[in-house]
């Protein structure tokens, strides 16, 4: 059964998002443009949401720069540089950007180099068509993380280090970011204030060494504090 959306709940899910696009082929970025363009034809205005798109590390950060993206979408490999360097150093100058990451292989030190990004989202290209671009899309862009179950199995317990003495609710909340909710779901979920749920991960920030929720789950995903998200696929419907 194919998880493939239609174009249309791709819109919905990216209409508010400023999206700088980096890919190693410049004919996929260039159809990319062209395609957005086509959609629009005849509007005064074509939609701001894609601000770039490029194929190199260089103009990936100048575009960081100059058009102030909120999504960077990028895949590992690209014409000069790479999407994990790209993806580090764009969120030294736009630290509030949320990024996804489309990886061409699954070897073990890539996916570990991978990680390291602190990327909100993580995908193996291979997945394409899976559901998981989408359910990343979906994620990634109300503020969630998402890795790809895959990965993170793969990757789950593999990095020795002490237990940062996560009380039981400060590990209920950080479940919960693992498996892609954002600071409300999570109230929701535990039926807790959103007030709440931000407490508790400032707790978890000062005990990790931390100052994102993203390199929070990485890490306790990593240490094999908090179980590797399940599938989240856009046609689920999980419970409470």
């Amino acid at each position: 059964m194919s998880h493939a959306a239609p174009r249309g709940v791709l819109d919905r899910l990216l209409q508010a998002e400023r999206i700088l696009f980096c890919c190693q082929s410049r004919l996929m970025a260039t159809l990319w443009v062209r395609s957005e363009r086509g959609r629009y034809a005849g509007q005064s205005l074509m939609p701001e949401r894609l601000v770039g798109s490029c194929t190199t590390l260089h103009e990936g950060l100048k575009a960081c720069r100059d058009r102030d993206p909120s999504l960077l979408i990028t895949t590992q490999l690209l014409e000069e540089g790479s999407g994990l360097e790209l993806i580090v150093e764009a969120k030294r100058i736009l630290p509030e950007l949320r990024t996804i990451l489309f990886l061409q292989y699954d070897h073990r030190a890539l996916l570990e180099e991978a990680v390291k990004t602190h990327s909100d989202g993580i995908v193996l290209e291979s997945e394409m068509g899976s559901g998981h671009v989408m359910a990343a899309l979906r994620t990634v862009s109300k503020g969630g993380l998402y890795l790809e179950p895959k990965i993170a199995r793969e990757l789950h317990g593999s990095t020795q280090g002490r237990n940062p003495g996560l009380s039981p609710r400060e590990l209920e909340v950080m479940q919960e970011v693992a498996n892609g909710h954002n600071d409300r779901e999570i109230g929701e979920r535990l039926h807790i204030a959103t007030d709440t749920v931000k407490y508790h991960l400032k707790q978890v920030y000062h005990k990790l060494n931390v100052h994102t929720r993203t390199r929070a789950a990485i890490s306790l995903v990593l240490l094999g504090i908090v179980a590797p998200p399940r599938p989240l696929l856009p046609d689920s419907n999980p419970g409470p």
